[in-house]
């Protein structure tokens, strides 16, 4: 990949990740990782057994990860777990009761979800800290979402892609066909969010609103896939206005809830709008049946794109210009 495509693929990585956590979280963590390390191998809980307190290893080097991945972070929580986990993988994976080399190095992997302020608190250091004297390890740290980019970015190009999806490119699209429009908006107006009162009833200027929410890596494909925008009113000319208000008030809202997750500018030239911009997006693309069916993937986000654009130029998403 080039610089431009890295920089592509850590955005929608971004987006990825301030959308997972829990157990979705901890599959992209063993996706990454076993592409990532050879001798990486998942644990499947077992039953009663559960996973022995390992969410994944690397046997021949003592490496162990526990992930931490709660909707809400909870730091009492998190050092809870820290002490609890530790105990139990060091009872089960310890002492060579299972490999010979044992428990060398211990990550706690936690989907920080890039927070503004970088790291964790000091009561995480300090609780690893102490495990890692009491037990001599050699390694005993966090493992944050900025370390699970570094090594997807060092992956095979295809390998990346696998995890981050097809780069949306709304030139390719020759026909932009209606099903496909209706499945985006059906998905939308089914997301869980709770649906925005705020409205805007004015019609803006399409470039005076791309340069005043600062996107830069994202401008081109918005204008882009603003050619394709008639197909979305041909959609919405056959269906009730209510139709258009429903993905309106939700699109807004998941407008807001993202602005929330803490974006910023990123230090290769993408901004914390362009952030923004790939959240929605991932947010509002269905999944096709196959999962593993990438083009499917691409024409559903490819008509997403098509439909951000259309709420775009109606500043029903992203801020208005003071003289929109």
């Amino acid at each position: 990949m080039n610089s431009y495509e890295k920089t592509i693929a850590r955005l929608m990585f971004k987006s990825l990740a301030a959308r997972v956590n829990g157990m979705a979280f901890q599959n992209v963590f063993t996706q990454i990782m076993s592409y990532a390390s050879p001798d990486f191998a998942p644990v499947k809980p077992q039953g009663s057994e559960g996973d022995w307190k390992n969410d994944g290893h690397e046997p021949a080097s003592g490496k162990y990860y526990q992930v931490y991945a709660p909707e809400v972070f909870d730091e009492g929580g998190a050092v809870k777990k820290i002490a609890e986990d530790f105990s139990g993988l060091v009872a089960k994976w310890g002492d060579g009761k299972v490999y010979p080399i044992g428990v060398k190095e211990f990550y706690f992997v936690i989907n920080d979800v890039y927070r503004i302020t970088p790291g964790v608190y000091p009561t995480t250091y300090s609780t690893l800290q102490s495990l890692k004297t009491t037990h001599s390890l050699t390694v005993c740290k966090p493992f944050l979402t900025k370390d699970l980019e570094d090594k997807l970015l060092a992956l095979q190009d295809d390998q990346v892609m696998v995890v981050v999806g097809p780069f949306p490119n709304p030139a390719d699209i020759k026909v932009l066909r209606v099903d496909l429009v209706s499945e985006v908006v059906g998905h939308i107006i089914h997301n869980p969010v709770a649906r925005s009162l705020k409205q805007s009833l004015i019609d803006p200027d399409f470039e005076a609103k791309i340069a005043f929410n600062n996107l830069t890596l994202t401008a081109t494909w918005l204008r882009e896939a603003d050619y394709r925008r008639s197909v979305v009113d041909l959609y919405f000319k056959q269906n009730s206005s209510f139709s258009r208000q429903d993905v309106r008030d939700k699109l807004k809202a998941i407008y807001e809830d993202g602005k929330n997750k803490g974006f910023t500018n990123d230090p290769a030239g993408a901004t914390a709008e362009d952030e923004l911009f790939f959240y929605i997006l991932r947010e509002i693309t269905p999944e096709p049946e196959d999962a593993t069916d990438k083009r499917a993937f691409k024409d559903l986000q490819d008509a997403a794109l098509v439909v951000m654009a259309y709420f775009f130029e109606a500043c029903d998403i992203f801020e208005e210009p003071p003289k929109c």
